[in-house]
Order: structure tokens, then C-alpha cells, then sequence
């Protein structure tokens, strides 16, 4: 018999992504920064009608690969 006490598994569940370099990227200007903003309160009044797609791993993944492999050269 083994002196030590049952222990949970302490592995959180964890996904595969791209990573890149650091890049230098210019700032918003004020018109890019309310675009971006009315983009994302559109994104989430989507969301909030039940309009939202539900994450699936494997087409996020497929979509990254397909963006890579399609991008310009």
C-alpha cells in the first residue's frame, strides 16, 4: 500500500496555435480605431442574438492553415 494520497490531475486543457515574430505595427488612427471599435459592438450584438458560431478546434486550425498556405508571396 502506498503512503501517498490520491492527487487530480493539475492539466488544464490546451489548444495548438501559430506563432510568429514580433512584427512593428502602426498605430490606429482615430478613423482605423472607431472602425475597429463599431466592428467589435457589431461582433458582440451578434453574439448576444444567438448569432455567434460555437469554437470547433479543428476548423479554427483549418482556417489558420488555409490562411498560410493561400497568403500572398
Amino acid at each position: 500500500m502506498s503512503g501517498r494520497a490520491a492527487t487530480k490531475s493539475k492539466r488544464r486543457r490546451t489548444t495548438m496555435v501559430p506563432v510568429t515574430t514580433m512584427e512593428e505595427i502602426p498605430v490606429l488612427s482615430d478613423k482605423e480605431r472607431a472602425a475597429l471599435t463599431d466592428a467589435l459592438k457589431k461582433a458582440q450584438a451578434r453574439i448576444k442574438a444567438s448569432k455567434g458560431v460555437d469554437y470547433d478546434p479543428k476548423t479554427f486550425k483549418d482556417h489558420l492553415v488555409n490562411i498560410y498556405r493561400n497568403g500572398k508571396r
